[in-house]
């Protein structure tokens, strides 16, 4: 019964701070946003696009956007590009300069389909808070459109997806961090990067109460993590976050395709983080590994490797998602395998 009253504390908890975000977007963010101030920023982006008639160009209302929990996210249509544009309330927000940094990586060394950076105002000067404009993929997010696709164009998708990670991971870097730092900016070993956000999770599980005997678990292989994740000091670039909401598919083309990626956090890390996350959500199965390791074979560590990075997710979502037992199942999984690993 405690456990309960805290999973349902816990879950208010979180709705209470995201009310509380909204409440902050629409005091000081909304106001601020009308045609005119749309137009002008959608003029500025278009321009570094090269886009014709940018000077030209006019917005007419937007619409809100799905994904923008913490910050605006909104959908414009300006002259030959549909736009998104995402605000946040403070001025010179870290994550939304990054975030314009890594799109910029992205966009300048992969062949990767993302958002194509394209205005970026952190002192309120036009947009209110910190703010930027990027183009739009097209289509909807896979979660929401998979059930309609039938098998042949699941599989398509599949390769797709498997493909392009396949070829952004041939991109190799010295040491493990933000892909818009230089080399020695960045983390030496890729323990010293990891480890940390691992531990960080389980003191966040263990203050909001998750179930004591994953936490204890965790805690038991804990001292013997850092042999198991030292990979070098060489890393792949990555998207970091590949999983069903961050996949755009584009429904409306004749065949139904990947149009491009989105909410790239954008590291050098372990191949092997990568593809965990992506087993983690269904989005690496069978029929991806099959060709992915077309281009890279899966070195012996691997499947260890991923078990313990989805031991870190899966305690991660215990917390967020309380009632869905399915983390607590697939983080116990993943105990198992790590101790008998240490066996």
């Amino acid at each position: 019964m405690v456990q309960c009253q805290n999973d349902v504390t816990k879950q208010g908890q979180r709705t209470v701070l995201m009310n509380v975000q909204e409440r902050l977007l629409e005091e000081q963010v909304d106001p601020h946003l009308s045609d005119s101030v749309l137009t002008e920023a959608a003029r500025r982006a278009l321009a570094t696009a090269g886009a014709s008639g940018a000077r030209t160009a006019q917005v007419r209302g937007y619409r809100v956007l799905t994904g923008g929990c913490w910050n605006r996210v909104i959908g414009l249509e300006a002259g030959e590009l549909n736009l998104v544009c995402k605000i946040s309330p403070r001025r010179d927000d870290p994550r939304i300069i990054r975030e314009f940094q890594v799109l910029s990586c992205f966009a300048e060394h992969t062949s990767l389909k993302v958002p194509t950076p394209l205005y970026l105002d952190t002192d309120g000067e036009l947009l209110p808070g910190t703010g930027f404009v990027m183009t739009r993929i097209p289509g909807a997010v896979m979660h929401e459109c998979f059930g309609m696709l039938n098998y042949g164009q699941r599989r398509e998708i599949t390769r797709t997806i498997a493909r392009d990670l396949a070829e952004l991971h041939t991109i190799r870097g010295r040491g493990f961090g933000g892909v818009e730092l230089e080399p020695s900016e960045r983390t030496e070993r890729w323990p010293e990067f990891w480890l940390p956000r691992f531990d960080a999770v389980l003191e966040e599980a263990a203050a909001a109460g998750a179930p004591a005997h994953l936490i204890d678990g965790a805690r038991e292989v804990r001292p013997h993590l850092e042999p198991l994740i030292d990979i070098g000091s060489e890393a792949v670039m990555t998207h970091y976050d590949v999983w069903s909401g961050n996949v755009m598919i584009d429904v409306r083309s004749e065949v139904p395709r990947v149009s491009g990626y989105i909410d790239i956090p954008g590291f050098y890390a372990d191949y092997a983080r990568e593809l965990s996350f992506a087993m983690l959500f269904g989005v690496a199965n069978r029929r991806f590994f099959e060709i992915y390791c077309e281009r890279h074979e899966l070195d012996p560590g691997f499947m260890l490797r991923a078990h313990i990075y989805n031991l870190k997710m899966n305690i991660k979502h215990v917390v967020m998602y309380p009632q869905e037992y399915g983390y607590q199942a697939g983080a116990a999984e993943n105990l198992q395998a790590i101790r008998a690993a240490l066996e």
